[in-house]
Order: C-alpha cells, then structure tokens, then sequence
C-alpha cells in the first residue's frame, strides 16, 4: 500500500466522521487533555505512532475524561487487535466467513438514545448451532462498533440488545473457553464503549445458564447492566423505561425499518471501510513505519496544535 494512497484513505474516512469540535463542545472535553492523551501513549508498545483525535477523544470520554484510565484502555485494545487476530483480521466483508456470518445474524447499529449512548442490535436468523460461530459473530460486532464511532462520535456508553429468539443449548457449546476469556478482557478492559445496558429480550431459562458460567468471569459493573425481558414483555414499559420507539426497528414496535433492512443498510456502511481496515491492519503489524513520520506530518488537520494528528 503506496504513502499516497494511504492518505487518502484516512483523509476520506475521517473527513467523512464525526465533527471534532462539536464533540469538544457536546461532551464538555479538554482538547489539551486529547494532547496528554497522546503523549502518553506514545511509546505504547502496541500503540500505532499514527493516532487520531477522533479516535482518542472516544477513549477519553469512555473512561469519563480521566486520561490515565483512557491511556490504559488504549494500550490493551491495541495489544488485543494486536494479539486476538480471531477477533479483528482480516476485517472484510467479501471474506467467505464474514459473508457467511451475516446471513446466520442480523445486526445493526441504531440511533444515539435519549441518553446519549450508542446502540447496537442482535438478532439470531439461522438458528443451527453449525453454522453460528462466536469468533466471527464478535468480529463483525467491532465492526458495526467502530462505524457506529466514525457516525456518532463520543459517547456516555453503550446500549446493547439481543434478541435471545432461536438461541439452543447448541449455541452455547459452540465457542471456545479462550474466546469467551478474551472477549470479557476486550469488553471490560479494552473497550472504549463501556456498557450502560445489555437487554436479553425473549429471554428463557437457558440464558440463566449461560450466565451463571459466565458471571465469576464478569466484573459487578457489567453483570449489573443485564436486564431480561421474557417473550410476553410490555413493550409500553420498554419504551418508557429503556429505548423509544423512535429508536427501534419496526419488529419490535419501532418507527424504524425493518431489523432486516437496517441489517444490510449497516453493511453497506462498514464494506466502505474495507480500505481502511487493510491500512490499520498492515500498520499495527509495522508494515508501513517506513514512512509513519511522513505521514504523521502530511496528515497534521487538526487546527489546535502542531502535534495533533486529526
């Protein structure tokens, strides 16, 4: 991947996310506490040396602003991208095992709630236990994670729904005790969209199960955020109390499309990041620190300081 065409892949899709200043403004964020940020990542062993605004402002806010706890969470996402290639490479679409998993599940990403976090949405729609395989379900989960991100920038957190419709004891022996282990440590640890709410909805007595496994693994503040909704729930009560109609897909009493329209309206917008993720890719395995520093100076947008790089 030539120097050339690597700035222009980040030009596009950064000049196409979230407007910086505003989420200064909106979340009430220090653009020089972005800057320390920076510095002290820098030397960060798994830390590309090509680090945005926009992406550091997200870990700012996700870790409610204190930047030692956002330094943290930056180096163990990076070192997990780094380390759990099962999780986020290769990132694309048109990868027989991608493809094939967006046709066992819908999943979409849906409008910031009223209160402010970001919303992702799951749901089942081949429910044979051969075909669901977790690894690539989480992979296309960052995925939609990281475009919802790009879209809406920082954030107080994330809402996230699944639909427990079709799930089988089959499904549960599917992943692999390493995967379940790493994807708590990215979820907990890593992960700049810290959870405010996990709704299981059309729970059964099989989820009690699943996550009585998991709970000596989970940390209080995340077991703490799951909420179940039984088949026969009162959705009046959820539209009250958790997310609005305006906010949900038409399946479920929502004013928006279909859950599977949006499905495939959200591919549509992870596919155009394809080229992007090939560049991160090759850049966290040091494959482009030939011209790091050139490209560090050809790409300096920000209008703060000499130091920001987008």
């Amino acid at each position: 991947m030539e120097l050339e065409e690597v700035i222009e892949i980040i030009k596009a899709v950064l000049d196409q996310a979230f407007d910086y200043e505003e989420s200064l403004k909106r979340e009430n964020i220090d653009h020089n506490d972005v800057v320390q940020l920076r510095e002290i990542v820098a030397n960060s062993p798994h830390v590309p040396k090509l680090m945005y605004d926009k992406l550091l402002i997200v870990f700012l806010k996700g870790n409610k602003c204190d930047i030692n706890a956002a330094a943290k969470c930056v180096e163990k996402y990076y070192e997990l991208k780094a380390t759990c290639p099962e999780f986020f490479w290769p990132r694309n679409l048109d990868s027989p095992e991608l493809a094939f998993a967006t046709t066992v599940h819908h999943m979409t990403t849906l409008p910031v709630s009223p209160d402010n976090c970001y919303v992702i949405m799951l749901k089942l729609v081949d429910t044979d236990p051969q075909n669901y395989n977790y690894d690539d379900l989480f992979k296309l989960f960052m995925m939609m994670a990281e475009n919802a991100v790009m879209t809406y920038g920082p954030r107080d957190g994330l809402i996230f729904v699944l639909d427990f419709t079709g799930v089988s004891f089959g499904h549960l022996l599917r992943p692999s005790i390493s995967s379940i282990m790493k994807c708590l440590d990215f979820v907990q640890n890593g992960n700049p969209l810290k959870p405010k709410a996990i709704h299981i909805l059309n729970t059964t007595s099989l989820f009690q199960i699943l996550i009585s496994m998991l709970k000596p693994f989970m940390r209080s503040d995340l077991f703490n955020c799951i909420q179940t909704h039984p088949s026969d729930m009162d959705y009046e009560e959820f539209y009250e109390n958790h997310l609005p109609r305006h906010c949900l897909p038409a399946d479920y009493g929502g004013e928006l499309p279909s859950m599977e329209y949006l499905h495939f309206q959200n591919l549509e917008k992870i596919a155009s990041l394809k080229k992007y993720w090939i560049y991160e890719e090759h850049h966290l395995k040091q494959q482009l620190d030939n011209f790091t520093d050139e490209l560090c100076e050809i790409v300096q947008i920000s209008p703060y300081d000499e130091c920001s790089h987008l």
